[in-house]
């Protein structure tokens, strides 16, 4: 996002309308001190089971980078991107946080288990986001 703001925006002239920050349950629970996930292995239970505090644990960084959204001035939509092992508990602490943390909104996606259906709601936030006026502005001056 901030190569893309920072050079293609400047060269270009193109002005965001609305950030999606994309996220999982998984990556939010080893950013938050999960064991680490190896290809091939099959995953260890932080990451089947319902872990609220490694999934709080790791929002610090997904509130990160919402506040660096907001430096840009552009709204923020974060597509949660939903599998079969997390719960609604879950789900429910990555929604609330990013929403506290200052996104616009946060949506649980299920488009990885009911295809184009299951972005319809991630569609239409991005869509209010969109239409909500932006505050674009770059963070430093080339010169």
């Amino acid at each position: 996002m901030e190569k893309f703001f920072n050079i293609k925006c400047r060269a270009s002239g193109l002005v965001p309308n609305v950030v999606v920050l994309v996220a999982t349950v998984r990556a939010l629970k080893m950013h938050g001190g999960g064991p680490s996930v190896t290809a091939g292995v099959p995953l260890k239970k932080e990451y089947t089971e319902e872990n609220i505090q490694l999934v709080a644990d790791g929002c610090c960084n997904l509130q990160k980078q919402i506040q660096i959204a907001q430096l840009f001035g552009v709204p923020v939509v974060v597509a949660l991107n939903v599998f079969k092992t997390d719960t609604r508990a879950e789900i429910d602490l990555v929604c609330e946080l990013a929403k506290r943390a200052g996104a616009f909104d946060a949506v649980p996606c299920y488009h990885w288990s009911a295809g184009g259906k299951g972005s319809v709601d991630l569609a239409r936030a991005v869509r209010d986001a969109a239409n909500k006026r932006s505050r674009f502005q770059f963070l430093y001056d080339v010169q």
